[in-house]
């Protein structure tokens, strides 16, 4: 990783009672690995991790409170062959996302799924899909 990468941490449940719920603090991933946290509310504060996951683990509070990567994942350069930088950033390049509905139905008749794709055609890779899991809120 060459440049910071962004986040916030999303809480359901305020396991303590101190830091509330919703976006209660952003963050920074930092090239070195380590990160730098700062609380939200009243009382704001700034800590420092060497560590992502040590974060993660003091602040999840079983899962109550996730990471939530406002940035993309940062392609390595030469991971798609079809790509001589990388891969296109999911959150830019010549060709757009687009959603449709797909034929699945239940059995009201009822469309069950959806199908988020490149527009023209275009591939997509597994840090795609990632930061599209990342702006619904999904886990991996």
């Amino acid at each position: 990783m060459t440049d910071p990468r962004r986040f916030h941490l999303q809480r359901t449940h305020d396991v303590t009672g101190v830091s509330g719920t919703g976006r209660v603090a952003n963050g920074i991933l930092w090239p070195d690995g380590t990160v730098s946290i700062r609380w939200a509310g009243d009382r704001p504060s700034t800590v420092f991790w060497d560590d992502v996951a040590h974060a993660e683990a003091v602040h999840g509070h079983g899962g109550h409170t996730v990471i939530v990567w406002d940035d993309p994942e940062p392609a390595p350069a030469g991971d798609c062959a079809h790509c001589p930088d990388g891969h296109t950033p999911a959150d830019s390049g010549s060709q757009p996302w687009h959603v449709r509905v797909g034929p699945e139905r239940d059995g009201d008749g009822q469309p069950i799924r959806l199908y988020v794709e490149r527009s023209a055609g275009a591939h997509v890779a597994e840090a795609d899909a990632a930061w599209i899991r990342a702006r619904l809120g999904g886990q991996p």
